[in-house]
């Protein structure tokens, strides 16, 4: 199976999972105010495929969001996208340079000095936010990049499934000046 048809898998059954309990209770409501009956069988049948569909969708439109968002990076798209940390290794950009860029992007706050620099990023419009840290290694010249899902941004949140990879994306980018 490829990664990204991993990650819509693994989107899928999560969608479809977290939301069992909600369906079945629906079901049951069904069956319960029509009673066993085939009229009420198709109803409940009703409800599980419509929220199959649904599912089906957001998996799909999560999963093309997830490979727009890392176009052009060198960052792999796979079921560990879905992680609540990501990491990633860039190579030619000097402390110097992630602090200048840190310091100036509208979604970073609270960026702290030194080595490592930590920092907050903000990867959608709401107050929700990542912990970043970047490490720069003199004796290798690479720059480490690690990014934790912060307050709000649980991997337990279906609508920000993702969104410490989506974070680390848009740190890269900035980093990289694009």
């Amino acid at each position: 199976m490829t990664p990204r048809r991993g990650l819509f898998v693994r989107l899928l059954r999560s969608t479809f999972a977290d939301f069992a309990a909600l369906t079945i209770i629906v079901c049951g409501v069904a069956l319960v105010d029509d009673g066993i009956a085939w009229r009420a069988l198709g109803e409940a049948a009703r409800i599980v495929a419509v929220w199959l569909l649904l599912s089906l969708l957001w998996a799909a439109w999560r999963t093309r969001s997830l490979v727009r968002v890392a176009r052009g990076l060198r960052i792999e798209v796979s079921t560990n996208a879905l992680n609540g940390t990501q990491t990633h290794t860039l190579t030619g950009i000097p402390l110097s340079r992630v602090r200048t860029e840190l310091g100036v992007a509208r979604r970073a706050s609270e960026v702290r000095g030194g080595n490592p620099v930590d920092f907050r990023w903000r990867p959608f419009r709401n107050r929700a936010s990542a912990d970043g840290t970047v490490t720069y290694v003199e004796s290798t010249g690479e720059t480490h990049v690690e990014v934790r899902a912060g307050r709000r941004l649980g991997a337990d949140v279906v609508l920000f499934r993702g969104a410490a990879f989506i974070a680390l994306c848009q740190v890269v980018r900035t980093l990289e000046g694009r």
